[in-house]
């Protein structure tokens, strides 16, 4: 495989493509990366755009097809569950809210990460000492009962589990990508580029800011792409414990919880939402092995 992504590199700075448009280049080039990532769109355009197409909205009962089986040609595809509410719509409507907590807040956890561990890195010394030591306490306590502590924590103080979830999963995820950054930074700070600005009267923020964060965000670029992944595990399994995503919202995790409960009599509410889950978890596994196999500086 490093061949060919050697092969594939080689004849992109052929045609003279930038490093990032060489690395997009040789992501192209992977079939199942390229694949997955349309699935994945897909799955984001089913659960934001295809809910405002249908003639009823999530919470609406249809008390004449209560419970009502898989049928592709009625107006309830996947059928109902058991207060008449359809399947399909509840599924995409949760996915909204899973899908937008794992973007969202990989997103926010790559901006903490990248311009923290570029501060730490450039600084270098007692505050990059100090920095790194925060982290790597955090990072010593297990990833799972962390979040969960500040879920409960943040819930109780804010009065808002599903806003508390959301703090909790971003204040955990950053940590590792901050490592990384902070490793890109220190690589950086006495490059000819950063010596120019300093010796142009910047200031150490204005630097790291304007310079060092943003060369380090290709490092975190690959690494991004697993926080969603792991956003969206994280979420989903603290719904399944029941103390994540709160009513009246939904998410995969409530709809797997409560299909979980309904098993023996209707696996239709546990299967459904479980797949959605799962092929998107399958995409974006795909995607992050694509992304790391085209980013990785050993492959150019």
């Amino acid at each position: 495989m490093t061949e060919v992504a050697q092969s594939t590199g080689a004849s992109a700075a052929a045609r003279g493509l930038s490093p990032f448009r060489a690395s997009l280049y040789r992501f192209t080039r992977n079939r199942l990366a390229v694949v997955s990532l349309v699935v994945l769109v897909l799955i984001i355009l089913a659960c934001f755009v295809a809910p405002f197409f249908m003639p009823f909205s999530v919470e609406d009962a249809d008390f004449d097809n209560i419970s009502a089986p898989i049928d592709l040609l009625s107006l309830h595809p996947f059928g109902t569950d058991d207060l008449g509410r359809d399947l399909l719509l509840r599924v995409l409507d949760g996915g909204r809210v899973s899908l937008a907590l794992g973007f969202v807040g990989a997103l926010a956890s790559v901006a903490i990460s990248v311009v923290y561990g570029a501060a730490a890195g450039y600084l270098g010394g007692r505050v990059d000492d100090l920095m790194m030591r925060f982290v790597d306490i955090l990072l010593s306590v297990p990833f799972m009962f962390l979040v969960i502590m500040i879920n409960v924590s943040l819930g109780d103080l804010l009065g808002m589990k599903n806003v508390s979830l959301f703090i909790a999963v971003v204040i955990t995820l950053w940590l590792t990508p901050a490592v990384i950054a902070r490793g890109q930074a220190v690589s950086l700070r006495n490059r000819e580029f950063v010596e120019a600005a300093r010796a142009g009267g910047m200031s150490s923020w204005q630097i790291i800011c304007q310079h060092v964060a943003p060369n380090s965000v290709n490092v975190v670029i690959v690494y991004s792409s697993l926080l969603v992944l792991e956003a969206i595990l994280t979420e989903s399994f603290l719904s399944f414990l029941g103390i994540g995503v709160q009513a009246p919202a939904a998410s995969w995790g409530t709809l797997i919880n409560s299909g979980a409960d309904n098993l023996e009599t209707d696996p239709r509410l546990l299967l459904l939402p479980g797949a959605f889950l799962a092929l998107t978890l399958f995409c974006l596994n795909y995607i992050t092995d694509g992304l790391r196999d085209a980013f990785d500086p050993n492959e150019r």
